[in-house]
């Protein structure tokens, strides 16, 4: 209670507001009352125009570094600086330009100046300028149904011939709030698009055959119901091969000249035909891009992750965001609840084959994605041939990485790696939440992986300190307290720093940003760490000689040889 914390503000409004009463002849009544929730308020009536309008001032809790509200006491709408029907007005004063130091008498000023101005006489009205800027998110706030404009359907609609029809594939998703958002994905038979959105990740929905008017201009077109909108399609040629509505109980249409489209769907319930309008968002022109140019080149890059839990998961994720397109998943585990207390992966997917429900969350953040998905467990059970075929697999991809903490599947990737000569990352969160590790190997710069693990576990036995950080899962048990368990947030960091230098091996190959080659990462003052992000480097030094490209005379020898092998089995036959 303000006034509590505050008498002198108190008096100062009472007295301000007196005072005006008894200068101003509009100010008929200013009457103090205290609302429910001991909420102090000012009851006042102004004069516009011959008639009394009744207002009420309310005072909020954390006044005055908030402002009081302005309402009509008897919810009427008054004018067109007001938020809806009965709502509060958006007077000189508001939220986005307040300052402690303007009153209650100043508020109700205000709202004077703006009745007055816009009634300046009984017969006449006037717009007031509004100051007030509505974003996007206040402008939608009661649009049920969205739909997206993005640049490349505005700049294609531009190139088609007006006056015509097109056929199109709608895709819709129901989001939040039952929120329908929709945006044309093709245009064009769906089996021979001539045109497709690239920007917008597909998702799950099949999308709906639809239909897309080319007009001259949307200026004057006017659509409030089904027969207005009907009689548009009709008059216009339709181009291609269209839809066929005249059995269907819905459908998409979408009217669009060279600069903005309108989307409308019209659905067949309770023996009538209902049209719906869609609010458009325009994103045609947003010039901004949310990622570096350099980052391009990773759309044709291929990324094996082996490993699809709460630390792969989260770092396919990244990726997929940051521009990779192309994956290859490996993971026999399904999703339990347990796993939502740190997997990227949400409840829609309890279980699922992760590898399997990681491929959907990949779809779902990021256009254009291809994964190959294997629901295998690289290094335990499995059968020889689906292991190598695994393994093929992972040999045709730009980076490899390793997200189990599990030394059998590690030993697996690292062979791909140094057969394929292709540059490897793996990481691991420690037990307990103390931190974790991650390290790069390249090709020709840093030792081979199975000489870099060797040297990374002496590294660690170096230290002399007691670890309890390795284990198979995310919690450490002691014996002098109850277990320490990794949060999301612990394995969210080390999924960060992941991505960042597998984004860095895609992005600069031979160079880096990162002057060393592994990194472990405190989260807690515990083991070697001093305190929460404390960071230790690890440099691999050189271990033999890396294996050299195979000449054309050793694989012409090598050839020879197995030739004289099967010509001799054969002579045995």
């Amino acid at each position: 209670m303000w006034f509590i914390h505050n008498p002198e503000r108190l008096k100062t409004e009472v007295t301000d507001i007196e005072a005006l009463r008894a200068s101003a002849p509009w100010l008929v009544i200013a009457t103090p009352r205290m609302m429910p929730g001991l909420q102090f308020a000012v009851d006042f009536d102004m004069v516009v125009n011959g008639d009394a309008l009744p207002f009420t001032l309310t005072y909020p809790a954390f006044f005055p570094e908030t402002p009081p509200s302005v309402l009509p006491r008897d919810g009427r709408h008054y004018s067109n600086h007001q938020w809806g029907q009965g709502g509060e007005f958006c007077l000189e004063y508001r939220t986005d330009n307040w300052d402690p130091a303007v009153t209650g008498a100043m508020m109700i000023e205000s709202a004077y100046r703006l009745l007055s101005g816009e009634q300046p006489a009984l017969d006449r009205r006037a717009v007031v300028p509004s100051a007030h800027q509505t974003t996007l998110g206040q402008q939608l706030r009661s649009a049920s149904c969205r739909a997206f404009l993005t640049r490349g359907l505005r700049d294609y609609v531009a190139t088609l011939e007006s006056g015509c029809g097109y056929p199109c594939h709608i895709v819709e998703t129901l989001g939040p709030r039952r929120t329908w958002t929709a945006y044309v994905a093709s245009i064009g038979p769906l089996a021979t698009a001539v045109w497709q959105e690239d920007t917008i990740p597909p998702g799950d929905s099949q999308g709906s055959p639809g239909l897309l008017v080319r007009l001259p201009s949307l200026d004057g077109v006017v659509v409030s119901e089904l027969e207005q909108l009907d009689r548009i399609v009709a008059s216009t040629a339709i181009g291609g091969e269209a839809p066929a509505n005249d059995t269907a109980t819905s459908r998409f249409t979408v009217l669009a000249d060279a600069t903005t489209a309108r989307f409308y769907f019209s659905f067949f319930h309770e023996a009538t035909w209902k049209l719906l309008h869609y609010r458009t968002i325009d994103i045609s022109t947003e010039t901004g891009t949310r990622l570096p140019e350099s980052y391009a080149a990773m759309a044709g890059k291929r990324v094996g992750i082996v490993g699809c839990g709460s630390l792969g998961s989260k770092i396919a994720a990244s990726l997929a965001r940051s521009g990779v397109r192309q994956f290859v998943l490996i993971d026999d585990d399904i999703l339990k609840p347990g796993n939502l207390a740190r997997n990227e992966l949400g409840a829609e997917s309890l279980g699922a084959h992760k590898a399997d429900a990681l491929e959907e969350r990949l779809r779902a953040v990021a256009p254009n994605v291809t994964v190959e998905v294997w629901r295998v467990d690289l290094g335990g059970q499995e059968s020889s041939g689906s292991t190598a075929t695994i393994l093929d697999a992972l040999a045709e991809c730009s980076l490899l990485i390793d997200a189990t903490a599990d030394p059998q599947a590690f030993n697996f990737v690292a062979s791909v790696a140094l057969r394929a000569r292709s540059p490897m990352i793996w990481a691991e969160v420690y037990a307990g939440g103390i931190g974790g590790f991650v390290a790069r190997l390249r090709p020709g710069i840093e030792p081979p992986p199975h000489a870099a693990r060797r040297q990374y576990l002496a590294w660690c036995r170096s230290q002399g300190v007691p670890w309890h950080g390795q284990g198979d899962d995310y919690d450490a048990h002691r014996d002098d307290g109850p277990p320490l368990i990794a949060d999301d947030a612990d394995v969210a960091v080390i999924a960060a720093h992941t991505s960042r230098m597998a984004i860095d091996v895609l992005v600069r190959s031979d160079t880096s940003i990162f002057p060393h080659p592994a990194y472990v990462i405190g989260l807690a003052a515990d083991w070697v760490f001093d305190e929460p992000f404390d960071t230790r480097p690890i440099d691999f030094f050189a271990e033999g000689e890396w294996p050299l490209p195979v000449s054309g005379e050793q694989a012409g020898a090598a050839l020879e040889y197995l030739v004289s092998l099967l010509d001799r089995a054969d002579d045995a036959d």
